[in-house]
C-alpha cells in the first residue's frame, strides 16, 4: 500500500470520530424543532450512533433491563443525545415494553420535553389526566392514580422508576402534584418491596409535601431494614440509610455513613457518589439544612483542563521542550493526576505535553475529551509531524481510544494563533458544564515555561485567563534541565517555526486579523406574510421594539438590520446572551399588543460563538465580520423554534466560561453570585441550506 493510500486510510479513521459540526455524516432531517418535538428527531443515522452496539441482536423480553440500564447510564453520564438516540430506536422496536417506554420518557424529560414524557407515562399508569383549570395543563389526580390497577398489578422496580420521573417533572413543571404523584409511586413500591432507596424516596416526598411525621416514620423504618451502620450494606444501601439518620436530625451519625460508604466507592462508579452529592444540593435548595461535612465526604471526581508546549520543532533556535526530558514529563504529570483523583480529563493533542497528558489519564483508567482547534490536516501539519512518525502514530491512537473528539473550529488555520485561544475557551466552557453536572470545579493542568512570553492560545496565555488560582497546578519546564537560576526571558522568534514551512504559507500573507466574536441572528416569524393593511401597524411596532433596545445597555460591537432582521455581534458571550433574552421578551410582550396581525410577532434568535475575519466592509466603509461562523450563526436562525434562543455548543462552552469567571471573582471578593442562565440540550440538528450539522442548546433566563 502506498504512503498517500495509507495516509488516507488514517485520515478516514480519525474523521470517524469527530462529534461537533461533521458536515460529511448523514444528516438528521428537522425543521423548526422545539424541544417538544425532540421524539421526532430521524434517529436511524448509524454515524451518530451505532445501534449495533445496543439494540441490535438483543431480545428485548430479556434485556429489556440491560437497554434500559444504558439509557439511564448515558443521562447520569450527561451524554443526553446519544441517550435519545438508544431510547428512540428500542421504544420504536418495542412500543408495548414497559422498561424501554419509561426510560425513553426519563430521557426525553431531560431534554425538556416534559409533556411528550408524561403522555408515555399515562397508559403504563393506567390512568387518563384531565384537564387543570389553574395551570390549563392536563395532568393525572391524586385519586384516579390510587384507583389504578397499576399500583397493586405492577412490578415495585416500574412503580419506583415511574414516580422518579414524576419527581424529576417537578424540577421543570415546579407543580406539587408531580410531588404528590412521585410520593405515592414510591410508596407503593416500598411498600410492595421493602428497599431503601424506594423507603427513602418516599420520606423525602413526604417532607417536600409538608407531611414531616411521615417522612420520619419512613426514615425510622429504613433503619429497621439494615443492621446499625450497615455493616453487611453496600454503598447505595448505606448512603440510604445516611440520609435516613440526616432526616431524623443525626447528623454525625448520618456522616459515619458517608464515610462508611466511601470506603466502598471504590466498587462503583464516580456516577453512584455524584448522584449522592446531587441529592444533598437537591434538598438543600429545597430548604432542607444539609451539613457541610456531608458534602465534603461525598468527593466528585476531579476534571482536569489541559495545556501544554508541543515537543521542540526542529527550527527552533533554543530548546522548550527538548525530546530527552519527556520521560519526567510524563512522571510529573502521572503524580499530579494521582494526588487528585483526576477522572476526566479535556486536552487537544498536539505532540508533546498534550499526548503525554492524554496517555498518562488512559493509563489511570480517566475518561478523555479531545478538542482541536482547527482543521485536522492543519493541525497535523502544525501540531504533530514536525515531531515525527512515532508521534504521528500516537496522535492516532490517543483519537482513536478518546471518549469523545471534536473541533472548536473546523476552519483552515492559516496562520492565525487566535485560533488556540479560542479552543481553550471551548475546552474550558466544556469542563465548567461538565462540572456543574458533577457538582465540582474543572483544575487546569499546565506544562508551561516560566521564562516565555505569553502568545495568544499557548499555555501562559490559559494560565492568564485561570481565574481559581486554588485550582491551578502547573509543571515548569525550565525546572527540569539545568537553568537554575536564569531569569531572562526566552525570546518569541527563537521558539517559533518558521511560517515558510507549512503548507499554508501563501494564505497567510493575504489573510485578514480574525478575532474571536460571539454574534445573534434573528428574523420575526410571519414578517414575510404580512398584508399591505398590516403595514402601518408594523412600522409601529418596529419604532416601539427600536425604543425598548435603546434603552438596553447592551455594549455591542456591531449591530446591522435588514427588513425584519438583526445581526449583532460582541466581544463576550454573556453580552449577546443578555441582548438576544431581553431582544425576545421585549418581542413575547409586544408582539401580543396588535391584535391586527394574523397572529402574534415572534422572533426567532440564534447565537453563535468563533473566530471571524474583521475588516473594512468595501461598500459601507465600515468595520465588518466575515468566516464560516458568521455563516453557521446565520444557519441556525431559520431552523430555530419560534419564540426561543438557541445557542451552539460552542457559543454555550463560552457562555459558561465567562460566567465561571464571573462566579470566581465575586467569590473572591466576599459576594453573592446569581446565576443567570439555563442551558437546557436540545440535540443535533441540520441547519439551513445543507451547511452541516450543528449541538444546540436552548438559552433561557434562570427562574
Amino acid at each position: 500500500m502506498s504512503k498517500d493510500n495509507e495516509n488516507k486510510k488514517d485520515d478516514k479513521k480519525i474523521n470517524e470520530k469527530k462529534v461537533n459540526n461533521t458536515d460529511n455524516s448523514e444528516e438528521i432531517k428537522t425543521d423548526n424543532i422545539k424541544a417538544e418535538e425532540l421524539h421526532n428527531l430521524d434517529t436511524n443515522d448509524d454515524s451518530i450512533y451505532d445501534e449495533d452496539e445496543d439494540t441490535a441482536g438483543l431480545n428485548v423480553s430479556k434485556d429489556s433491563d440491560e437497554i434500559e440500564k444504558k439509557i439511564t447510564t448515558l443521562i447520569a453520564t450527561g451524554h443526553m443525545f446519544k441517550a435519545h438516540v438508544l431510547a428512540k430506536k428500542a421504544f420504536q422496536k418495542y412500543p408495548e415494553n414497559v422498561n424501554i417506554a419509561q426510560a425513553y420518557a426519563l430521557v426525553l424529560l431531560k431534554t425538556g420535553a416534559l409533556d411528550e414524557s408524561r403522555k408515555l407515562i399515562y397508559p403504563i399508569l393506567s390512568v387518563s389526566p384531565v384537564l387543570d383549570e389553574s395551570t390549563g395543563e392536563e395532568m393525572v389526580t391524586i385519586e384516579s392514580l390510587l384507583n389504578s390497577p397499576f399500583l397493586t398489578n405492577g412490578r415495585p422496580d416500574i412503580i419506583a422508576n415511574i414516580g422518579h420521573i414524576f419527581k424529576e417533572s417537578w424540577k421543570y413543571s415546579r407543580h406539587c402534584r408531580d410531588l404528590e404523584i412521585a410520593r405515592e409511586l414510591y410508596l407503593a413500591s416500598f411498600n410492595k418491596e421493602q428497599k431503601t432507596n424506594t423507603g427513602m424516596n418516599a420520606a423525602w416526598l413526604a417532607w417536600l409535601t409538608g407531611d414531616d411525621d411521615r417522612a420520619k416514620q419512613l426514615s425510622a423504618s429504613v433503619l429497621r431494614l439494615l443492621p446499625p451502620y450497615g455493616l453487611e450494606a453496600s454503598f447505595s444501601e448505606l448512603i440510604d440509610l445516611a440520609e435516613a439518620q440526616l432526616l431524623l436530625g443525626r447528623e454525625d451519625d448520618a456522616c459515619k455513613l458517608y464515610e462508611e460508604a466511601m470506603k466502598k466507592s471504590d466498587e462503583q462508579s464516580y456516577i453512584a457518589v455524584v448522584t449522592a452529592r446531587q441529592q444533598l444540593y437537591f434538598l438543600r435548595e429545597a430548604g432542607f439544612k444539609v451539613p457541610n461535612a456531608a458534602l465534603d465526604i461525598l468527593v466528585p471526581p476531579t476534571i482536569v483542563v489541559f495545556t501544554g508546549h508541543a515537543i521542540d520543532h526542529p527550527s527552533f533556535k533554543t530548546a522548550l521542550f527538548p525530546p530527552d526530558i519527556e520521560a519526567d514529563v510524563k512522571r510529573i504529570i502521572t503524580e499530579k493526576l494521582q494526588s487528585i483523583n483526576a477522572k476526566i480529563g479535556y486536552s487537544s493533542a498536539a505532540c508533546g505535553a498534550d499526548l503525554i497528558f492524554i496517555e498518562a489519564m488512559q493509563e489511570l483508567g480517566g475518561e478523555i475529551n479531545i478538542i482541536l482547534p482547527f482543521a485536522i490536516q492543519d493541525f497535523i501539519e502544525t501540531n504533530v509531524r514536525h515531531a515525527g512518525p512515532r508521534w504521528e502514530k500516537r496522535f492516532e491512537k490517543a483519537l482513536a481510544n478518546a471518549h469523545t473528539v471534536s473541533f472548536a473550529s473546523e476552519d483552515r488555520y492559516l496562520g492565525h494563533d487566535m485560533l488556540y485561544r479560542f479552543s481553550n475557551h471551548v475546552m474550558h466552557g466544556s469542563a465548567v458544564m461538565r462540572g456543574k453536572f458533577l457538582t465540582t470545579e474543572p483544575h487546569l493542568m499546565a506544562v508551561w515555561h516560566s521564562r516565555t512570553e505569553s502568545l495568544p492560545g499557548g499555555p501562559a496565555d490559559f494560565i492568564d485567563r485561570w481565574s481559581n488560582i486554588s485550582t491551578l497546578h502547573l509543571i515548569d519546564l525550565d525546572e527540569l534541565y539545568d537553568n537554575e537560576g536564569n531569569t531572562e526571558k526566552i525570546d518569541t522568534k527563537l521558539i517559533q517555526p518558521q511560517k515558510n514551512t507549512l503548507s499554508f504559507d501563501p494564505f497567510v500573507s493575504k489573510s485578514p486579523d480574525r478575532v474571536i466574536k460571539s454574534m445573534m441572528f434573528s428574523d420575526l416569524h410571519g414578517y414575510s406574510k404580512l398584508q399591505d393593511e398590516h403595514i402601518p401597524s408594523f412600522l409601529d411596532f418596529m419604532e416601539k421594539l427600536n425604543n425598548a433596545m435603546e434603552k438596553i445597555d447592551s455594549e455591542l460591537d456591531s449591530v446591522n438590520t435588514w427588513g425584519d432582521a438583526i445581526f449583532a455581534v460582541a466581544d463576550s458571550a454573556v453580552k449577546i446572551a443578555d441582548f438576544g433574552l431581553r431582544y425576545c421578551d421585549i418581542i413575547e410582550t409586544l408582539g401580543r399588543k396588535y391584535p391586527e396581525f394574523p397572529f402574534p410577532i415572534r422572533a426567532r434568535i440564534s447565537l453563535h460563538s468563533g473566530p471571524v475575519f474583521v475588516a473594512q466592509d468595501p461598500f459601507i466603509k465600515k468595520i465588518n465580520f466575515y468566516g464560516g461562523h458568521i455563516n453557521r450563526a446565520a444557519r441556525l436562525e431559520p431552523v430555530t423554534a419560534v419564540g426561543q434562543v438557541y445557542a451552539t455548543q460552542q457559543f454555550v462552552a463560552l457562555l459558561h466560561g465567562e460566567t465561571s469567571d464571573e462566579r470566581n471573582e465575586s467569590i473572591q471578593n466576599g459576594q453573592r453570585y446569581y446565576e443567570r442562565y439555563s442551558t437546557e440540550y436540545v440535540g443535533v440538528i441540520s441547519l439551513a441550506k445543507n451547511f452541516g450539522q450543528q449541538e444546540v442548546y436552548h438559552l433561557r433566563w434562570r427562574n
